[in-house]
């Protein structure tokens, strides 16, 4: 785990808490701080199954590990645009990747920093590994909460809904509601409806929902950690146990998409002991094909800006 700051320190304790891994190494540049969260999270360790928890400000600590969260980086300030810290936090992530390259060049690297779609598309150009080692968090929180509010709304438990978030982790994503399903039967067609109001007025509150919710956390309390960092371990989880789960992660697009090559969007893939093992292409109508284009296009004017000032 690199970063011991609100998002990293969440992450390593959702992981020690959900039992992911028996070790965990929490790195940062500030040994005390990553002691200070480590010895903390370890203090759980007694309550669960056996696991070490450690901490580190010296990256050749992580030697060993199959599984790098990457949290590194200046985060989103109230009001920020995910965006707007792509210049920052590129640099780092390119200089991470070279890093983690001498010292775990086989494990796999899960970027968290923001913005994931973007800097995961650095992670992937500045490594020596195969691509599917490295993939982003892309939108599997987002698929979550629309998951989860979705199902409150029809009546049914959430594992039950597919529905997916994709685009970019950020403004432009959006859901795929023509192939959303309950139950195998698509949404609009399941018997409870949707409550009051009309479907497009449920799927208009469900996006903003799902658009405005970590923003209104962040005018808060300054930022969000809990949700997301449980949202990773799942992903961690997925990998570490090779489950093969489908989830909406940042990674090389597939050609079915019809995106030019190196886009690196939210979309769901297979997850499993060798990372984003395939990307799959969701069926899109023809306002999502160009919300997906759209959406790509809106990360190519930053990476291209990025790029010209690096």
């Amino acid at each position: 785990m690199l970063g011991a700051g609100h998002l990293g320190s969440a992450i390593a304790n959702a992981l020690v808490l959900r039992e992911v891994a028996r070790r965990v190494v929490l790195y940062d540049r500030r040994l005390a701080r990553a002691q200070g969260e480590a010895w903390d999270i370890g203090d759980a360790v007694p309550h669960l199954q056996e696991q070490e928890v450690e901490e580190t400000d010296d990256l050749g600590d992580l030697s060993g590990v199959g599984v790098v969260v990457v949290a590194v980086g200046p985060t989103v300030e109230t009001g920020q645009n995910r965006l707007e810290l792509f210049d920052v936090n590129a640099s780092l992530i390119a200089d991470t990747m070279a890093a983690l390259d001498v010292v775990v060049p086989d494990a796999v690297v899960l970027i968290v920093s923001n913005p994931v779609d973007l800097l995961t598309r650095v992670a992937v150009e500045h490594t020596r590994r195969p691509p599917g080692l490295v993939l982003g968090s892309g939108t599997v929180n987002d698929t979550a909460r629309l998951r989860y509010a979705l199902a409150r709304r029809i009546g049914v438990d959430h594992a039950n809904v597919h529905a997916y978030i994709i685009g970019e982790h950020g403004q432009s994503a959006f859901a795929v509601w023509s192939s959303a399903l309950a139950g195998g039967i698509h949404v609009e067609d399941f018997p409870t409806g949707p409550g009051t109001g009309s479907w497009e007025e449920v799927k208009r509150e469900l996006e903003l929902f799902t658009h405005s919710r970590g923003a209104e956390i962040h005018r808060r309390k300054g930022y969000t950690n809990f949700g997301t960092a449980t949202a990773i371990a799942s992903i961690v989880r997925s990998v570490v146990r090779d489950e093969k789960r489908i989830l909406p992660v940042s990674c090389p697009a597939a050609p079915g998409y019809g995106l030019p090559p190196g886009a690196v969007l939210s979309l769901p893939c297979v997850v499993g002991a060798a990372g984003a093992e395939q990307c799959l292409t969701l069926p899109l109508n023809g306002t999502e094909s160009a919300l997906l284009a759209s959406s790509h296009t809106a990360l190519q004017e930053v990476y291209e800006r990025g790029m010209q000032h690096s």
